[in-house]
């Protein structure tokens, strides 16, 4: 089973945004492919641009890698066992990203290798290899971001700077912060007192946030470049 672009364009048009990863998985399980598209090329789509550029440097193979990783999760007999294994003891993403990353790493050899025995993909004459494109800088910039963000501690850092990216604003993050805490049963205090989130409270944790994902960024880098 190979996957096709058109398919990114389908998900889009079915609303999965609102649901947490366990109803996700469980519609997948139950039957409904689009599902696990929405999490390949839309919720997780920037954590798997971040591992072909660590294992490729290039995002030439991400197509082939997603395919992969769709076949991994479904599965042998095609009833997604791997998914229905998942025992919710750790974040979903976080054990989804080891998936991804283990199988990026082990498929290096043989995506790179193909058509030549120096490792890369030899032309039609065989006498040299097909030039890989260019990084874009933006975005390669975006899935740094993404990467930094994703490695915050704080769960409000998190949701502020993503729905920011979303294009919501102060006020509306807020009332949405609101929301999640209602729905968590979770109440945050500071010196004593309840913290009711408002629009100054997100723009104090945002430059807070900022200053973290700089030194987050920063960090990444220096891994890439040690790596390569």
């Amino acid at each position: 089973t190979y996957l096709v672009p058109f398919w990114k364009r389908l998900c889009d048009m079915i609303k999965y945004s609102e649901l947490p990863d366990k109803e996700i998985v469980d519609l997948i399980i139950a039957g409904n492919e689009e599902a696990m598209l929405y999490l390949l090329y839309d919720r997780y789509e920037n954590d798997l641009k971040f591992y072909a550029w660590r294992y490729y440097d290039s995002l030439a193979y991400l197509e082939d890698l997603i395919n992969y990783l769709y076949i991994q999760f479904k599965g042998k007999k095609g009833d997604w066992q791997p998914l229905k294994s998942f025992q919710w003891k750790c974040k979903f993403r976080t054990w989804f990203c080891s998936v991804a990353s283990h199988l990026f790493l082990e498929k290096r050899d043989e995506l790179i290798g193909l058509g030549g025995k120096d490792g890369s993909k030899g032309t039609d004459g065989g006498d040299k290899p097909i030039p890989e494109p260019t990084p874009e800088p933006e975005n390669q910039k975006l899935v740094m971001l993404m990467e930094a963000i994703n490695r915050l501690e704080n769960d409000d850092y998190r949701f502020i700077l993503i729905k920011e990216l979303e294009g919501y604003n102060h006020k509306e993050i807020a009332e949405m912060m609101v929301t999640k805490r209602k729905k968590e049963n979770k109440v945050t205090f500071y010196k004593g007192k309840i913290v009711v989130p408002d629009a100054h409270y997100v723009d104090m944790n945002k430059a807070r946030a900022l200053r973290e994902v700089k030194a987050i960024v920063e960090q990444i880098k220096k891994d890439w470049y040690e790596n390569k």
